[in-house]
Order: structure tokens, then sequence, then C-alpha cells
């Protein structure tokens, strides 16, 4: 976070892109979450950015965020060399993701910290996450690709990860329409889209905009999909009218 060329490349002063207007939380309703943590992740073969932003659900705030590049631990050097120019190279941030990208058991380490520091998660409590849940745009994130990493990098999946809200569903369940992705939603909402589509943090600061829009607009965000404890492969999606 002190590399020079990485806080050139990155605004991460998200009070400017997710300022909240106070006259916006009149339609605000009563969650049952303290927090919500929009979550974006990047890559197709293994996960190379894990963005999240912490929203305050009662203000709309951006309260913190947490972001970190991450490093294929199965894929080799040309491979990875070959994949990040293709990725990254086109917005000119391939070589801030070369110079701090880390192996995905430690993204993980860090991001436990910074969820204790914001008292989020307990690991003595089960591990489970206290009074917040991940919001994603579709189910991919956590029903699909932190499930696969988890495997690929050798460890258990971690209890946090059980549960999560398809902010799609919600769309879709509140505003009766369906929205096939982050675009489409920002498209119909009228919001403008700031920073780079496809750079994760830029998308996790866009899906974080269409959630504020909605908490103003008097939604409820509720859990969407859960996973099974005891055989986390099977989940349960909450949502009867649901994006398949």
């Amino acid at each position: 976070m002190d590399d020079a060329i990485h806080l050139e490349k990155f605004n991460h002063d998200c009070s400017r892109d997710l300022e909240v207007n106070i006259a916006e939380l009149k339609h605000i309703c009563s969650q049952n979450l303290d927090f919500f943590l929009v979550l974006d992740l990047e890559g197709r073969v293994e996960i190379l950015e894990f963005p999240v932003l912490m929203i305050n659900a009662k203000t709309m705030d951006v309260m913190d965020f947490f972001h970190r590049f991450v490093r294929p631990s199965e894929m080799s050097e040309q491979r990875i060399n070959e994949y990040i120019e293709g990725k990254y190279g086109k917005f000119g941030v391939d070589r801030v993701w070369h110079d701090t990208a880390i192996p995905f058991t430690e993204v993980l380490h860090q991001f436990e910290v910074w969820l204790a520091q914001h008292h989020l998660w307990e690991k003595e409590l089960g591990g489970r996450l206290n009074q917040a849940a991940f919001v994603t745009c579709g189910n991919w994130d956590l029903k699909t690709k932190v499930f696969q990493q988890c495997k690929v990098s050798k460890m258990k999946l971690p209890p946090y990860f059980m549960e999560w809200i398809n902010l799609k569903d919600v769309y879709l369940n509140f505003y009766k329409r369906r929205a096939a992705g982050m675009m489409t939603m920002m498209k119909e909402l009228r919001i403008p889209v700031v920073g780079s589509h496809h750079l994760g943090i830029d998308d996790t600061k866009n899906i974080a905009r269409v959630l504020q829009h909605m908490l103003a607009d008097g939604a409820l965000i509720q859990i969407t999909a859960r996973r099974n404890s005891d055989s986390p492969e099977n989940i349960e999606f909450l949502f009867k009218n649901r994006i398949r």
C-alpha cells in the first residue's frame, strides 16, 4: 500500500466515488446486518485480485477497503507473465501486479487480520462473520471461484465464505426486473461507471454504488445463498425468484 506506482495507478480514496447524500437516507430501511462487504474477484484460471469494500448498512458510508493482488500457485512464470500482460497490461497496472501480488493463502491471512480489526470475525467464535455479509454481483465469486481456489491452494474453505448476497437476486425481487450484470443495473439505475470495467477494485466500487442506490431506494439486502456446513459443495439458494 506504500508503493508509489501502486498509489499513482489506484485511487483508494473511496469517499469521492462513493459519497453519500444525506437526503438519500430518508427511504433507507432497517437492515438485518450492520455491514456489507462488497467483493468482486478477478481471474478465470486462478484468482488474481481480491478487493473488498466495507459499507455501513445504516449510513451507506464506506468504512474501509481491503485490496490485494494474488499470485497463482500452480501456473508457470511464463504463463503468469502472458496472463497478466493480457489481463492487466491494457490497464497499465501489470507492473504493479508483479510488484505486489502475494499467494492466496497469505491474502486470506491478511484479510482475516483486517476483518478482526473491524470486529467482523473471530476465529475462536467459529470463524463466521459477525453482523456482516459478502455482497457480490452473481454467485460465481463465492459459489465457484473461491471454492476452486481453496482446493488449488490446498486449504479448507474458511467458514466466512459459507453465505453471501447475490445483488442480482435482490435487484430482481426489489425492482421486479432482471439484470444480467453490473453494467445493466448501473444503466437502468442511471449510475455513471467509474474506473475500468474488469479491474477488480473499480468493479467493486461500482457494485457498491449499485448497493448504495438500492439501499437509498428502500431495499432490504438479505442473504441469498448458503452452503451446507457439513457438505460445502451443496448450496441452498434462499430466493424463489432468482437469476439462474
